[in-house]
């Protein structure tokens, strides 16, 4: 199954360019559509749900729009991971963070929505490597700010 999740904000484009392709795709597709008016015709859907577990977990591939939040979630269960940028984000934030765990090989960085039905086939073959969540340091770095002994 193919779990698209476009938060809580709109991202209609997504949902549009996946329910024109989902008809090829010979497999089952579930899009999360938040608030946005496009109501795919081609694939299952839902506005909101209270956690995605049950979607994530039964999900072969996750194609995401470029959050944090879902991006992290995603890669934490060791799922196959398509991010999309949503150009809607305020500051463009998400072209960073895409970039970089792109860039290590964590995820596909889709860029172009008329390339998603290749960014598809590429993720499900691709040799991704797993996201290991580097150790928090902050605290440690406080208590040397503060002047504190550090163990």
């Amino acid at each position: 199954m193919i779990f698209v999740s476009v938060g809580s904000t709109r991202f209609d484009e997504l949902v549009q360019a996946i329910d024109l392709i989902a008809p090829v795709l010979m497999e089952e597709v579930v899009v999360q559509i938040a608030d946005g008016s496009y109501v795919p015709k081609n694939c299952g859907w839902f506005r909101y749900a209270e956690r995605l577990d049950e979607y994530l977990e039964r999900a072969d591939l996750v194609i995401g729009h470029g959050g944090a939040g879902v991006t992290f979630e995603v890669l934490g269960l060791g799922k196959r991971l398509i991010s999309v940028e949503n150009p809607h984000a305020l500051e463009g934030h998400q072209a960073d963070l895409l970039g970089k765990l792109a860039g290590e090989g964590h995820l596909v960085w889709c860029r172009d929505l008329r390339k998603l039905e290749q960014a598809i086939r590429y993720a499900k073959r691709a040799d991704l490597k797993e996201y290991v969540r580097p150790a928090c340091e902050i605290a440690r770095v406080i208590a040397r700010w503060l002047g504190m002994p550090v163990e």
